[in-house]
């Protein structure tokens, strides 16, 4: 967990804490609770929660850099829209907190680093994509799935390296092996996000709240 170790200043710490509890605030403003108020999607958020949790705890560490690892944000704003997913970070930075016994002045920065960035990127893209390119299930599963996933990893791989060689107060200096591990870490990100992408807009497409996949007719495909 990039920041959970990670000696930081007063004021980072201090600061950390009021931009969470800003943008958790801002995230529960309109209850977005409503959303799932069905008994199935309350449990699909909350075993996404724990399975986020989990890998989360599968780090990639450096001796000079960062931790890195997979995220699982885009699924979860894929889902259930950023609010939701806001908070869904939060639960899963505070447990990870817990189960890795964390120092917590560097929970804050862990989750707007990991957790609020990720959710910002791809909240973004995602509309950008609903907005200006051809709605078709094509479109949303490698858009969605597949960029929109990459892209929020490799925005948060880039501001936890910066954070942290700022930190060290050294020069500009990318610690062996980070490309390459932050390189398949965003494939694999793309990867994981897709694919789950692709099985829940097939076997369970009501899961999706943000788009309705059904408009294509798999509400009719492979049933279990």
């Amino acid at each position: 967990m990039g920041f959970f170790y990670t000696p930081l200043p007063l004021w980072l710490a201090v600061g950390g804490w009021i931009v969470t509890a800003a943008v958790l605030a801002l995230a529960l403003w309109k209850n977005p609770f409503r959303r799932i108020q069905d008994g199935t999607l309350q449990h699909v958020w909350f075993g996404i929660v724990v399975a986020v949790t989990v890998l989360w705890a599968c780090n990639t560490w450096f001796e000079e850099g960062p931790a890195i690892h997979l995220l699982g944000a885009t699924l979860i704003v894929t889902l259930f829209d950023w609010q939701l997913a806001l908070v869904a970070m939060a639960a899963t930075t505070g447990l990870a907190a817990v189960v890795l016994d964390a120092s917590w002045p560097g929970v804050p920065v862990t989750f707007v680093l990991f957790g609020a960035l990720p959710v910002a990127v791809s909240a973004v893209l995602q509309k950008a994509i609903h907005a200006w390119i051809p709605r078709s299930l094509f479109v949303f599963i490698l858009g969605q799935g597949f960029l929109t996933s990459a892209c929020s990893v490799a925005v948060a791989c880039c501001a936890g390296l910066l954070l942290q060689i700022a930190l060290a107060g050294t020069e500009l200096v990318i610690p062996t092996g980070f490309t390459l591990a932050a390189s398949l870490l965003v494939a694999g990100e793309a990867v994981f996000t897709g694919v789950f992408t692709i099985l829940i807009s097939v076997y369970r497409p009501a899961w999706i709240t943000t788009f309705d996949v059904r408009r294509y007719r798999l509400d009719r495909g492979p049933r279990v």
